[in-house]
């Protein structure tokens, strides 16, 4: 029988499993994210945490950056360019009045947020830190948000005025989900039920419609 002394530590057998080891990194490092902030992440605490050594971040990652930007750049973190579509074609969408088919980009967003507690909780230290680690989420979203703008308002001239209106009506999206993790009403809004998110959804159809080629 083998001797129980003999078998590799488990952090030695966890970097032998390259892929299960990331994932423990990655969830390592969005759980200390969420507890405290940017400013608790350390190579120590997520090695800790993930109970592995801390080496293999260099090693995976190169360093801690980029450990974050593969977070940040995972298909699964942020919402996505397919959350957005959520089934339609990019042509079934081009084929709907712009104000239309922002509004529906719009609402798609805010469920995909709504469904992404580890993001939300991101955005809150966001707002408080900022640094080289808070840059590179920062990155990743903007590069959805231009290639929204690219692939589904090609046929829109002033996509100044569309952004402006976007960045307006998303933003608020955001707030409005950020207040909802810790509370319920907003302006006779109820933010954790769905008759209260069916009601922001008719709210950002209507401001929507007002906007055009």
């Amino acid at each position: 029988m083998d001797n129980p002394a003999d078998a590799p530590p488990k952090s030695a057998r966890l970097a032998r499993n390259r892929p299960h080891t990331e994932a423990r990194l990655r969830a390592a490092t969005e759980a200390l994210l969420v507890e405290g902030g940017f400013s608790a992440l350390t190579p120590s605490a997520i090695g800790r945490r993930a109970g592995v050594d801390k080496m293999l971040i260099y090693r995976y990652f190169g360093d801690l950056p980029g450990l974050i930007r593969a977070i940040a750049f995972a298909p699964d973190f942020f919402p996505t360019f397919e959350d957005h579509c959520e089934g339609d074609t990019v042509e079934a969408l081009l084929a709907l009045p712009v104000g239309a088919r922002a509004a529906r980009i719009l609402e798609r967003n805010a469920r995909a947020l709504l469904a992404r507690p580890v993001v939300l909780e991101l955005m809150v230290w966001e707002l408080v830190e900022r640094n080289e680690l808070t840059a590179i989420m920062e990155e990743a979203r903007e590069l959805l948000g231009l290639r929204l703008m690219a692939e589904l308002f090609p046929d829109v001239a002033d996509k100044t005025r569309l952004s402006a209106a976007s960045a307006v009506l998303a933003g608020g999206i955001a707030y409005l989900a950020l207040r909802r993790r810790k509370i319920r009403w907003f302006n006779g809004l109820d933010l954790k039920s769905d008759d209260g998110w069916t009601q922001i959804a008719a709210a950002i159809e209507t401001m929507a419609s007002g906007l055009e080629t």
